[in-house]
């Protein structure tokens, strides 16, 4: 095995072992091998510092008790920020054609699938449908 691999899957094993707080956002290979894990649906957030839209998210949507309480119950958010090489990378990897933008991944089957997408700001309501539809969709909404 390699070292990356079994790096990985010691990672994979110490996030299922341990007692995870789903509240947190974690760097996109955390989130991953948490949502993996925990059999959870992965939210990936990409956003730039420099994005009013993603302010406007953050300060209105994102930190809504509503929001917060369905993200920490049903998925694990991985916050990139597309201001980083590792971000500008990932948004490639996943076709982001800006911020802010939401990926979302279920882990089926040995491999990950997208079960979602959305692109842009949004208003507090219309968020929190999307994202039960989301869930529902993924099949994580039990």
């Amino acid at each position: 095995m390699s070292m990356r691999k079994t790096v990985a899957l010691l990672m994979l094993l110490g996030f299922a072992l341990a007692s995870p707080d789903f509240g947190r956002w974690y760097p996109f290979a955390e989130a991953q091998a948490l949502a993996q894990a925990h059999g959870r649906l992965l939210l990936v957030y990409f956003h730039s510092p420099a994005c009013p839209y993603c302010d406007q998210m953050n300060t209105f949507v994102l930190s809504d008790p509503q929001v917060d309480a369905l993200l920490r119950g049903r998925y694990v958010v991985a916050s990139v920020s597309t201001a980083t090489p590792e971000g500008q990378d990932l948004a490639r990897r996943f076709r982001v054609p800006g911020v802010p933008s939401f990926v979302f991944l279920a882990f089926r089957k040995g491999a990950w699938e997208e079960v979602g997408r959305l692109f842009g700001s949004r208003p507090r309501a219309q968020f929190l449908e999307e994202l039960r539809q989301v869930c529902a969709k993924g099949g994580a909404c039990g």
